[in-house]
């Protein structure tokens, strides 16, 4: 392969949202290992021209999108043919050496078969999540009718792609189910910066205490982000039966998410808001006796690498969870927290009562080894190592 790479990686997210950012993370991976990066994504606003932008290291395209709002997802294909002009317009002064593309969405699939077959360069298609059949999170009606298109689009595509990513080992199963070949398929997970710095419990505890009033001698629970209504509906039926059993908690709910104001006074949750830095929202986790991930067992918290997860981890906090994603294979051989053994509400609920009756000292010492976990398995630029090695099978030595 060659010793430096020119990579096209194309997701259909707009920027600076969702996945954008652990996308961002591990090109800019692949940049401080010497390499040429061009991120293609979805502009926020802007319907006509395409913006470019340095970001550490990565020059990132935003593409125009004629859609607005949460219609920006990846359909519109003005938004794809613009991709395609960039990267035609990119390739003549730089040339790409491989396209990498997560998912198939039609502004992410046309220019990544476009510059495979323009370029005469390897495709290598990532699978992230299941969007269609198979998954209900957004309904049965949603997955009796744009659910539909949504499978087809995930499954008619990938056949084209010289090799193949998947997030779990649940995709790659579905992607061997389709026809393709095992030998080129493997499975990545998303790391994570594992350099960043963290505050010890204690130390984390006596922020918090000052942020939030909340005082040393209280048990914390922490989740982050937004949440399905099913799953929410999972998590209040667990605290249910933890307040039952008389257990007393404090749950910190990190960014926004709309919750009413019985429901949070009801259930102990202390709102953050937005925060504005990833380091203020590691010392959120680090203060907590455990993180949560309160997800409903089904086929699309199967197929789904929750990132939030190996946040929690990397700040140095335990994650109590339900057997979702390829989790139980991690939990299951170290000391990571505390994993459900089903994705009941009374069985989750038994889990959060163990996580919350840890000693501090025993809190403590799990910090220590939640970040060497990350450090040793996943790490970003471990993962992009990994990711590199996979395409030194599909790139030519010499051009």
């Amino acid at each position: 392969m060659k010793s430096s790479l020119h990579i096209a990686f194309i997701i259909h997210n707009q920027a600076e949202t969702g996945p954008y950012w652990k996308v961002l993370e591990q090109c800019a991976a692949y940049v401080k290992m010497g390499h040429r990066v061009t991120l293609v994504c979805t502009a926020k606003r802007e319907r006509v021209r395409w913006r470019e932008v340095l970001r550490d290291g990565v020059q990132v395209i935003e593409a125009p999108d004629a859609l607005w709002g949460k219609l920006r997802q990846g359909v519109d294909l003005w938004n794809a043919l613009v991709r395609c002009r960039v990267l035609r317009h990119i390739h003549r002064e730089h040339p790409f050496d491989v396209v990498h593309a997560v998912d198939c969405r039609p502004n992410v699939i046309i220019p990544s078969l476009y510059a495979q077959r323009r370029f005469h360069i390897p495709f290598i298609l990532s699978w992230w999540d299941l969007f269609g059949q198979g998954s209900t999170r957004f309904g049965s009606f949603f997955a009796n009718t744009a659910g539909r298109f949504e499978g087809w689009l995930e499954t008619s595509f990938r056949k084209y792609a010289n090799g193949a990513t998947t997030i779990t080992h649940y995709l790659k199963n579905r992607l061997e189910q389709l026809g393709y070949a095992s030998e080129k398929i493997e499975v990545h997970h998303l790391g994570v910066d594992t350099s960043q710095e963290t505050l010890s419990f204690p130390e984390a505890r006596k922020w918090l205490q000052e942020q939030c009033g909340i005082q040393a001698h209280e048990a914390v629970l922490c989740f982050a982000g937004t949440i399905y209504e099913s799953d929410f509906r999972l998590l209040l039926g667990a605290l249910d039966i933890v307040q039952k059993r008389g257990i007393s908690y404090k749950l910190v709910w990190v960014g926004k998410h709309e919750i009413d104001a019985v429901t949070c006074e009801r259930y102990h949750i202390h709102r953050t808001g937005i925060v504005p830095t990833m380091q203020e929202v590691y010392r959120y986790f680090a203060a907590a006796n455990a993180c949560i991930l309160p997800m409903e067992v089904n086929d699309a918290n199967a197929a789904r690498w929750h990132s939030k997860v190996t946040d929690y981890l990397n700040a140095g906090a335990p994650v109590a969870l339900t057997p979702v994603s390829d989790f139980p294979r991690y939990f299951t051989r170290f000391p990571l927290g505390w994993l459900s053994p089903s994705g009941s509400a009374e069985d989750f609920a038994t889990t959060l009562i163990t996580a919350l009756s840890e000693s501090t000292a025993e809190r403590t010492a799990r910090s220590a080894q939640t970040r060497a976990f990350m450090r040793e398995e996943l790490d970003v630029m471990a993962q992009a190592r990994r990711a590199l090695s996979f395409y030194e099978r599909f790139v030519p030595s010499q051009k």
